[in-house]
């Protein structure tokens, strides 16, 4: 190998490695034909991309939940006019409302949006460098 090509090859190995850390990207247009733009140069269509679940509209997530409720109020008001059998149209005041119950439900969450352009999304490249997870959509404070 004569002096220029050798001296090629070490400029070479000593370049910077690619970073294959999270990016940033913003949503060009939604699904399902989504396209994302990574930096100026690179858009991401659907084929490129392997998107989170929970990013997608129709998403469904089952759910338990259970807990204690506890409402007490005072003053709680005056009833509307009542009549009761034979004793006439009168009114009640409700001083004290104490409720106190446990609680336990189940059900399901669907989510009713997705992605929008202009959202700002968390990539990260797989290892072939050829795709991209989409993480989640992000937002700056």
């Amino acid at each position: 190998m004569d002096g220029i090509s050798e001296l090629a090859k070490l400029f070479k190995e000593r370049e910077n490695k690619l970073y294959l850390g999270p990016q940033v990207g913003k949503v060009l247009s939604p699904l399902p034909d989504i396209q994302i733009a990574l930096g100026d140069r690179i858009i991401l269509s659907k084929e490129n991309l392997l998107i989170a679940s929970h990013t997608l509209i129709d998403y469904e997530r089952e759910f338990s939940i259970e807990g204690q409720i506890q409402l007490s109020q005072t003053s709680a008001g005056e009833t509307s006019s009542t009549s009761v059998g034979d004793h006439g149209s009168h009114n009640h005041t409700v001083s004290t409302l104490n409720i106190d119950t446990n609680y336990q439900s189940t059900g399901k969450l669907k989510w009713t949006d997705s992605l929008k352009a202009g959202d700002e999304v968390m990539l990260i490249p797989a290892t072939n460098e050829q795709q991209y997870f989409l993480i989640d959509k992000v937002v700056k404070l």
